[in-house]
Parts: C-alpha cells; structure tokens; sequence
C-alpha cells in the first residue's frame, strides 16, 4: 500500500540514522521561482545518476529497481518538463518506461494499479499495462456503498486505495462510477479532528489528509464553501512546525519531513491555496522554504534534517511540489481563487488603481473574490474558464446544467466550472471550436470577453459581418457603445483580472439601468 511502504521505510531508516549535510536553505517565493527552479534542476541531475541500467529506480542509489519507485519518478520528471521516454532518460539504452513494461512485478493492490495508471498517464502511455485496462479495473472494484477497493485483497476499509482511485481516475479521463456514493463514502471516514487517516477508524496524518483533499475536490466538494474541506485544511495546519515544515501526525515524536511537506503542498494547491501564503506560514517560513531546507548537497532531499530516507521517492515528491503539480496534475482540480471574504481589502490593489471601484463592488457582491494571502492579483490573466464562471456569477445565474447539456470534449462533467460552462453554453453567451473543444484553459481575450458580454443581452445577434471585417467586429462595435469595455482595450490581448471585473461590472450597471433582470 502506499502509505504502508512510507511508513515501513521510514521506521527502518530512523533506526539506521544515515545522516546526510543539508544544503539549500531559505524561503521561496513563489511556485516554481528561481530557487526553486535551481533546486528542482539539481534534483533530476541526483535522478539521473541514481537510475540503473534496467530503465528503473532504486530507493537510493544502487539498490534494486522498483516498480513503485520509478512510478512515483515518472510523474515527477513530467512534472518538471522532462520526458521519461526520451534518450536523455536511457541508461543502458532503457529507459523508466521500458523498465515499466519489462517489469515482472504486478499490481497487487488498488494502490498499485493507481499508481502505475498515473504514471502510465503522465507519459502519454494509455491506460493499458501488460495487456490491462488498469481504468477498468479500478472502476470495476468499486463496492456497493461507493468504495474502491478490491476485496480479494482484503482492502475493506482502505481509504487510501479509495483516494488514489479517484485521483488516477480523473487523471485519465475516465467516468467515476456512483461519484456522489463516492463522495459520500469518502466524507464518512473524516475523523472528528477533521483530518483522514490511511485505513478506517485510525488516527489522522497529514499526507493521507492532503491527499484526501483532492479527491473530495475532484468529487465536487468545493474548496471555498465546503466544510469538510475547511475542517481538514485546519487539521494540516494543526500540523505545522516552527520551522514552517509539517509532520505527518501519525508517528509519536515525528517532526516536519520532505515527504508531508511536498503531499501537503499539494493538497493545499488542489484547494487553490497558496502553500506560501501568510495562513500557511509560521514567522515567516512555510512548507516550501522548509522542504528546499531539506536538500542535500548530493540533489537529493533528506526525508528530515539530517536523516536520509529512500531519497529517491523523497526527491520525485519533492520535485513535483516544487513545480506546483497536483497528483493529477494532468488535469486542474481546483483551478479558482480561494476565498478572502467579501471585504475589498487586498494587498496588492489601492484605492487608486483604475479598477478599484469595479473590483471593490463585486467582491462585496460575491462575484469574485481574492486569493488566500490576502492579494487580489489584477494583472494576473484569465482562462476562458475563469472568465465564464465569473460572468456567470455576475449575472446571478444560478449554477444549474441543462437536461440536454452541449459535451465539450475538455470540459468533463467533474470539471470545476462545468457547470458555469454549461450554464453560459446552454444559453449561446459563449461556443466552442471546431471538434466540440472549449479549450478552457486557454488565456481569454478582449475580442472574446466583449463577445461574451454582448450575447447576454436580449436581441444581441449583430448584423452579420461585412467583407473584410473580423468575426467580433460588430460585436466589439455594440460593447463599446454600451461602454462595457475597459480602458486601453484591445481585441487580441489577453486579458487580466482587473479586466475583466471593470467590464463585468459595467455590464451589471448597464442591465441594472436599462431594467433587465440579472
């Protein structure tokens, strides 16, 4: 099991006390910043020296390959923009795939096959290992009350099989049976302190409750009003140090760790919070400046201050942290800002900015809000996602979904803004491209956003292009007559928070005056 493999290693390293000098110390500034940036580069170089000449990982140089270990490694060089598939990943003209695919190991467990599957999805290798569907079979061993687990293999009450099944199902694309059985069955192993441990009715740790975190958010608990995501997210915080690190909570005298602190900010990452953000730093210091503390000279990260515990896999969690990637982190799970009240206070933004009026009114309205480190990022660009869910929010629809909703192929139903997407679809205040795509990661711009504005308003349809005009000319042409865009506008630029909250604003003040119903 995955939290049965950390556990055993780290009570046999702790024993042996292999001690290691630390390297990097200091806080970060942002994910990925420079250090960062520097830190995650040593690290492959420490991964690449470690691989052995079967394509695969070891937990610390020289040992035997794992399946489980180059698994873990696999996500995180895709992480960081390597390819694991590629010649600067042979040794021995193998490479971390081929060693997947000659492996003579076999998943074992739920755990096992969700691991391997997110691996096998974060190269681009399918869903099929040694002749299996391993999505399949995931989604088949759900049981009755909305649990994964297989029972052959006795995991009646694993949680984390339950978690990682989620995770690796929404990875690659694939329906989750009974989701809201799912859901329910996942809330009724929260522990009264809030936070989730690894097999039913056992204590509480912070990795298994990061973890748990991204599999309620992709289940559709919502980070900015779900209690129990809030109640959870205090019982990590309840696990925080001095030195801004986290421990794991479930071992007797553990302290902060490189393996708690890279689940950690991940999970925190997957509910939109901001891992170095005031609420999650402690004089100064957080997750992310504790854990590049925990580097070694070598590349490496020690699982503690001194202590070397299967580096490899600490390394491969570190790196994928560092780089600001969720476990699924080939699809966002929590791509909203995180919730700062319905005040218009905000660090970054004085009452002399040009938008401090439009941004003020809907942060009280409840249109939009800040980010968790008290900022409200104006410059910051919008996803056509985004920018649906907050014209949604503006015009107070409610956030229901057609009985015939329009399938994009981007866009599944566990998406975090299906259902504002469906809502503004079903309406014809925005469309997709050619192949049902809705790209709704894609940076919006102004010719889009004034599109948009206009379809909202009854009897919107322009006259048709006339030759040698662009497609948004008269819709451009009738937002600026309705003084809905914002100043300096422009028709292919990307367009930013401010932005967009000065025109959405604009067009509630418009709808409001001219008597048409939000």
């Amino acid at each position: 099991m995955i939290k049965r493999e950390k556990k055993i290693i780290i009570l046999i390293v702790v024993l042996a006390l292999l001690t290691v000098p630390n390297g990097l110390a200091g806080a970060a500034s942002a994910l990925p910043d420079q250090q960062a940036q520097s830190s995650i580069a040593r690290a492959l170089k420490y991964l690449h020296d470690a691989q052995n000449t079967d394509g695969g990982f070891p937990a610390k140089p020289g040992g035997v390959s794992s399946s489980a270990l180059t698994s873990w490694v696999i996500m995180a060089l895709t992480a960081a923009g390597e390819n694991p598939n590629s010649g600067a990943w042979k040794n021995d003209n193998l490479t971390p795939l081929d060693y997947l695919r000659n492996c003579a190991e076999s998943p074992q467990s739920t755990c096992d096959y969700a691991r391997t599957l997110l691996a096998l999805k974060a190269a681009q290798q399918g869903t099929v290992y040694h002749g299996e569907d391993l999505a399949e079979i995931i989604s088949s061993a759900q049981q009755p009350g909305g649990q994964f687990s297989v029972l052959a293999q006795e995991e009646q009450g694993f949680i984390n099989a339950h978690i990682w099944s989620i995770i690796a199902l929404h990875a690659v694309q694939h329906e989750i049976p009974h989701k809201e059985k799912a859901r329910e069955w996942l809330l009724s192993q929260q522990n009264a302190d809030g936070g989730f441990g690894w097999y039913e009715g056992l204590s509480s740790d912070a990795d298994d409750t990061a973890v748990a975190l991204q599999a309620l958010v992709i289940l559709g608990e919502d980070p900015l009003s779900s209690q129990a995501i809030k109640e959870a997210e205090d019982y990590i915080k309840s696990c925080q140090e001095q030195d801004g690190g986290f421990h794991s909570g479930d071992l007797a005298g553990e302290k902060s760790n490189a393996s708690t602190d890279a689940w950690v900010i991940q999970g925190l990452l997957g509910c939109g919070e901001e891992p170095q953000g005031e609420s999650w730093s402690v004089n100064g210091k957080n997750a992310v400046s504790h854990l590049l503390s925990l580097q070694s000279e070598t590349g490496s990260f020690n699982w503690m201050a001194g202590i070397s515990s299967s580096p490899v896999n600490c390394t491969a969690n570190a790196i994928m942290a560092l780089n600001g990637k969720t476990f699924a982190a080939t699809r966002d799970i929590s791509a909203r800002p995180a919730n700062t009240g319905t005040g218009g206070s905000f660090t970054d933004l004085s009452a002399q900015h040009w938008a401090y009026t439009a941004i003020t009114e809907l942060v009280q309205a409840q249109v939009i809000t800040g980010y968790s480190d008290g900022t409200f990022q104006p410059d910051r660009a919008v996803t056509r996602a985004e920018y649906t869910q907050m014209l949604v929010s503006g015009l107070g629809l409610k956030e229901s979904v057609s009985p015939e909703p329009i399938a994009f192929v981007d866009v599944p139903d566990d998406y975090w803004a299906y259902k504002p997407i469906q809502l503004a679809a079903t309406r014809a205040y925005v469309s997709g491209m050619p192949g049902a795509v809705f790209e709704p990661e894609r940076a919006i711009a102004g010719a889009e956003l004034a599109t948009m504005l206009v379809k909202t308003w009854p009897d919107s349809a322009p006259a048709a292009p006339v030759n040698g005009s662009l497609w948004y000319t008269a819709y451009v042409e009738r937002a600026e007559k309705m003084a809905l865009l914002y100043p300096g506008f422009k028709t292919e630029s990307v367009v930013t928070r401010a932005q967009c909250a000065y025109s959405i604003a604009a067009l509630r003040k418009v709808r409001l005056t001219s008597g048409v119903e939000r």
